[in-house]
This record gives structure tokens, sequence and C-alpha cells, in this order.
């Protein structure tokens, strides 16, 4: 334990936690490296997981999503491996499909983002806080591309979408394709809005990070039934099938306890009489299949041509079986799914692919927070739990894009937490 766990200590509040999923699971588990010892975690599911408890067939994990961890020294990764799980590292490879004229497609190796024409970098002032404020900050010619693949991958009027939705779109850079890589580096070094909106391909940057990622050691079940034997051996009491009202952990917080709130925030808007933010409705068809496939595992390609329906594709191993997870804006037949796969992935070692059964068809909701109405009305849900809970009714970082973003927010808001219950036990 570090110091400032050993000087809390005995003086630490009871932790009760809400929701155990991933960010759940980390916050308990910082909850006693900072010296918390009396931690009771509670989830609706009968397992810990969350929406990250994979589905299995045939002994087969079922990803729709991919969830990587970091290489050795990530934050959320290290504190994991701090009580007793395990890793494997794999060389981080992905690729991107883009437009080019006349039908033809461009396929980008080592870049998650889409590589467009222009001949000009020039970068307008981001007015606004929607997705249409950040994408119009762009030359006209990219401009015009994006907006066509977001309202394809969103089917949503862009000045309703948060400019944070880029991230999961994974419009967040842009490759120039016509400007010579040197004056794209030369521009993204002398400002960081050109950084922030400009990316070059990692072969062609010369940069090493991101090379390696990490995958739970036998999956991701066996990886959250070993977290959840590591927390109870710490003493975490953990309670599944378990559903806590807003109004119950409020009454736990005015009691005394610590409470975080790592679950959906829907049910917290209105008990303190706010109105919940209108969600973007679309969702996502994921379809599973087994694969053969000669290139590397795990492997992710994004398509960003606006055309067809398949969003994603990723390519992960279990079990020593190639699967093939293709993530669609709308329903597609077996037959056009099939060969719109092999399309995407002609650039990339796609003569070797092969598509076997199918295992799964899911549909469910994606991107749910991402308008601008949710981000304006989250931000009033933090500012109203401040001022009626205070800093011991802890947030659970829900607008974090990674477990270690998550775990760093919900770090700062225990701390902060923590010292003011030693400076109140000290005043008394």
């Amino acid at each position: 334990m570090d110091e400032l766990g050993l000087i809390r200590g005995a003086q630490a509040p009871s932790v009760r936690i809400i929701g155990g999923g991933l960010t759940g699971i980390l916050a308990a588990f910082e909850a006693h490296r900072l010296g918390c010892r009396r931690i009771e975690l509670h989830e609706r599911f009968d397992q810990l997981g969350g929406s990250a408890w994979p589905r299995r067939d045939h002994g087969l994990e079922l990803r729709p999503e991919r969830l990587y961890f970091g290489q050795a020294g990530d934050p959320a990764r290290a504190l994991l491996e701090a009580n007793g799980l395990a890793f494997e590292d794999f060389e981080n490879r992905f690729g991107s499909v883009s437009p080019a004229p006349g039908g033809d497609l461009v396929f980008t190796h080592d870049f998650e983002g889409p590589a467009l024409r222009t001949r000009k970098l020039d970068l307008g002032p981001v007015t606004g806080d929607s997705l249409a404020d950040r994408i119009r900050a762009y030359p006209h010619d990219i401009a015009q591309q994006l907006t066509r693949y977001s309202q394809w991958a969103l089917g949503a009027w862009l000045d309703e979408v948060s400019a944070e939705a880029a991230m999961p779109l994974g419009i967040k850079r842009v490759h120039a394709t016509q400007i010579e890589t040197c004056e794209l580096a030369r521009a993204k070094r002398a400002d960081p809005v050109y950084d922030g909106m400009y990316g070059i391909p990692r072969a062609l940057w010369g940069r090493l990070q991101n090379l390696t990622a990490s995958l739970p050691a036998e999956g991701f079940q066996t990886f959250f039934q070993r977290c959840r034997a590591a927390l109870e051996r710490l003493g975490v009491t953990i309670h599944t099938a378990s559903m806590v009202s807003p109004q119950r952990a409020f009454a736990a917080r005015e009691a005394g306890e610590l409470v975080v709130w790592a679950a959906d925030p829907t049910p917290l808007f209105s008990p303190l009489d706010l109105e919940p933010p209108r969600r973007l409705a679309k969702s996502l068809v994921s379809y599973i299949f087994k694969a053969r496939y000669a290139g590397p595992l795990p492997f992710h390609v994004r398509n960003f041509t606006a055309e067809g329906a398949v969003f994603r594709i990723h390519l992960y191993e279990c079990r020593g079986q190639a699967l093939l997870s293709a993530e669609c804006v709308a329903e597609v037949s077996d037959s056009d799914l099939r060969r719109e796969v092999h399309r995407l992935m002609s650039g990339f070692g796609g003569a070797s692919l092969h598509l076997d059964e199918t295992l799964s068809i899911q549909i469910e909701p994606r991107w749910g927070q991402h308008s601008v109405d949710a981000a304006r009305k989250l931000s009033n849900l933090h500012g109203a739990l401040a001022r009626s809970q205070g800093a011991s009714f802890v947030a659970g970082a829900w607008e974090a894009q990674n477990p270690s973003a998550s775990l760093a927010e919900i770090s700062v808001s225990l701390v902060r937490a923590l010292d003011l219950q030693q400076a109140e036990a000290v005043a008394a």
C-alpha cells in the first residue's frame, strides 16, 4: 500500500460502488489501494463485467465490440496486474478504407482515420460544440466527405451530435493524402489544433506509440471471474443481481458512505429534477463469423467510404479459432455482407480470408450519449450532484473513452473525497 493509503487506513469511510462493469471494478481496486477497507460493489446482472461481458457459442467468446488494454505501464493494466490479473501483449495492427475518385478504394495501413484528398491544410475556427462545427473547420473537400460519412454512420443531423463523437466515429484525425508528409508534420508540430485534427500513418510518421496493446489472458469471461475473486480476496463485498436506486445511493452518502456511481447515469436525472438527455437512437448490427485468416490477429479495419453497410471489421482469436465481427449500420443479407467484407479486406491480406458459419447476429444501441443535448445535460448532472451530494458522491467517468481515462478520473475524485473526509475528521 502507498503512504497515502497507510495514513488514511482505518479512518477511510465505507465505499459503495454502483455498477460492476470495468469502471466499477477499477473503482473498487483503486479505493482499496487508497486505503479503504469497507467496500461494497453492486451489479445488476448475475456476474461482473457489465456490457463487456461476452456471450459464448461452443466455448468461443463473441465480442461485437473491440476492447483492448494498453501496453506494459498502462495505468489501468498496472492496477489490475498488481491484483493478480494477467495480460498478453500483441502487435497493435489496424487499417482504414477510404474513398477515391472513380469508386476506387484507398487502403491505409497503421492508421485508424480516413485518408482523404485535399490540396490545402487551412483550418477554420471551431465555432461550437457540435460535430458539424468541428467538421466545418476542415477544407471543403475533406468536410464534404466527413459529413457524408457521419450521416451514413449515425443517421442524425450533425448539428445535434457532440463533437466528442469524432473519436468513436474514427474521424478525430484525417490524413491529407495530397499533402507532403514533411509539410503535414511541420503543421502538426507547430500548432496543437492541427495536431489534433490531422494525422499521419504510423509508418510515415516514424512514431512508435501504440505499437503494442494487450488483452486479458484466457479471455474476458475468465478475466471478469478473476477480477471478482481478486476483489473478494481484498475483502470487497460483491452483490450481483442487485439494483441500487439513486435514492438509496443518496441515503448511503448521507449516512457517511463514499458512493461511486459507475453505472448508467440516466436514473440520476429525475431525482435531481433534471430533464434526461435525448440520446442518439442509432443502433449497430453486429455479425460474428468463424473465419480463417493468415494475417495478424487481432486486426481491425474502419470503413470511411459511406457505402454499403459495414462500419467496422474486427478480427480476433479465441481458443485458436479466428473470429470476425462486422459492425454494420443496417441489417444486410448474408451474401451481400460476405461480399462487402471481402472487398474491404482486399487491401489487408484479404485473399487469405475465408468466412465460415455465422455464429451471432446482434442489434444494440451505440454512442448513446454522444449528442450535444446529452453532453450539456451530463455537465448539468455533474454540477447538480456536486451541489446536492458533495465530493462524497463520485460520478463514474461517464464520458471517458478508455479504461485508463476512467481510472484517472475516478482516482482524482476518490482522493478528493478522502482528503475532505480526513480534514473533517481532524477538525472534529
